[in-house]
């Protein structure tokens, strides 16, 4: 005779990224074990595969991770965490003093982890004639920037994956039709105002962030930290 198996319960949130609701269940023990080993190996793409796998498992299958916003999928990690685990955990940070080696615990309360910034017109003209669309990086863009050697490169490479449209007074380019190298090309013939132009489209979009305080534990010396990104919540 079989074992009872227990059902997880359903819990439901609404991604920041573009407003749709999607279902999930807490994490099983046998997904908490994956994501405790990837958490150990301290390699951050291992991490994210992990995570990319726990969402696809949790969602009943109607989110592919891949195809997420990537603050969708830092959003829906926590809010999956806090139901598998509970709201609250504790880590450890770094003191920023030089020569200090020192680091501090931190309590951080994922329900107090809020979404800053806010998405404007994705439609951005760099001429009277030529505009762009763009869309958030998704999931699976992230590894070949992460990937950039330095600061120019992975901007080019964040446009490049970000460009959803280019258009003028005549036609419309759509991305599924237009290679890398093309994009690449315009990108490169742009002036610096309008690259800036396309980056403020990134540099509003919305983003999880949290503050923190700590005290090291060698040097005592009080610190805060803004909270961004995957790694400091996982």
């Amino acid at each position: 005779m079989g074992l009872p198996i227990q059902s997880a319960p359903t819990y439901k949130t609404v991604l920041p990224s573009d407003g749709r609701e999607v279902k999930f269940r807490p994490f099983l023990v046998k997904e908490q074990k994956v994501l405790l080993l990837a958490k150990e190996s301290e390699d951050k793409k291992e991490s994210l595969e992990a995570v990319k796998t726990m969402i696809n498992n949790v969602t009943f299958g109607e989110i592919n991770a891949n195809e997420l916003a990537t603050i969708d999928l830092e959003w829906l990690f926590i809010k999956i965490r806090a139901v598998s685990v509970g709201e609250t955990t504790t880590v450890k940070m770094k003191c920023q003093e030089d020569d200090c080696s020192g680091t501090g615990d931190v309590s951080i309360n994922f329900d107090n982890v809020e979404v800053k910034g806010e998405l404007i017109d994705n439609t951005v003209m760099i001429s009277d004639d030529v505009g762009v669309v763009l869309r958030l990086l998704r999931v699976q863009d992230t590894t070949e920037i992460e990937d950039s050697v330095d600061e120019n490169e992975s901007i080019f490479k964040l446009l490049n994956k970000s460009i959803d449209r280019i258009f003028d007074a005549e036609s419309v380019y759509e991305r599924n039709d237009i290679s890398d190298e093309d994009v690449d090309e315009f990108i490169e013939n742009l002036t610096i105002g309008q690259v800036e132009k396309l980056t403020d489209f990134f540099q509003s979009a919305p983003r999880l962030e949290h503050d923190v305080e700590f005290k090291c534990e060698v040097c005592n010396s009080q610190q805060t930290r803004k909270l961004q990104g995957l790694a400091n919540f996982f």
